[in-house]
């Protein structure tokens, strides 16, 4: 519409969003990666099976299915879970750091009374069984999903500045068709300082109206 200034303001936006986007999902997928070799390394499904298949895990409620289970043989002859659906290798890794029945699986485990090592048979509570490994590998996947999250909100602040943009450029092209001088289009979309309604502070607000007369 001729607005060089309006355009390099929303151009910028664009590029700083974009990085943005691009940096933390980098951040996210590279945290994804190490915590899912952690788990390759230090989570041991075999023990996990073993705990199942004992007497102890028959008699308890606390039991839960292992996603890719039919595709164990697989993953400890080649480290991949070839053929498994992607939905549920993601729930494979989030499972077994998530949830307390899967605690016999990691290779750290130990007793909590005594702090010896511990076999994953012996496991009858989650009160009485430990694994230090599986509490960093809970705030690795937290680290990664915070970043991920944050480039999906961003993906969402992107597509608002394309709305934004294009109502802004055909409110300056009317106005323009109309004989509006660049003052007065000026003062109808301006950045302001407002009040934060709910703490102290000032925050940032783009501000537009349209005049009815």
């Amino acid at each position: 519409a001729g607005a060089k200034k309006r355009g390099m303001v929303f151009f910028g936006v664009e590029a700083v969003t974009v990085g943005l986007w691009a940096s933390w999902t980098s951040k996210g997928n590279d945290v994804e990666d190490e915590f899912r070799a952690v788990a390759d390394e230090q989570w041991d499904p075999l023990n996990y099976l073993a705990w199942r298949g004992s007497t102890i895990s028959r008699n308890s409620s606390i039991t839960h299915a292992l996603p890719c289970s039919s595709y164990v043989d697989v993953y400890l002859e080649t480290g991949k879970f070839s053929g498994c659906d992607d939905s549920e290798i993601q729930q494979y890794y989030e499972l077994i750091g998530k949830y307390d029945q899967f605690v016999p699986g990691w290779t750290d485990l130990i007793r909590v009374s005594t702090e010896n090592a511990a076999q994953p048979t012996e496991v009858d509570s989650v009160e009485n069984f430990h694994s230090a490994l599986r509490f960093s590998y809970e705030d690795q996947r937290n680290d990664s999903n915070r970043f991920l999250k944050r480039a999906s909100t961003i993906t969402g602040l992107i597509l608002i500045n394309h709305v934004f943009s294009a109502i802004d450029a055909a409110r300056v092209a009317r106005a323009r068709s109309e004989g509006v001088d660049e003052a007065a289009l000026r003062r109808r979309t301006r950045l302001a300082l407002v009040m934060h309604p709910w703490e102290r502070g000032h925050v940032p607000m783009v501000m537009a109206y349209k005049p009815f007369y």
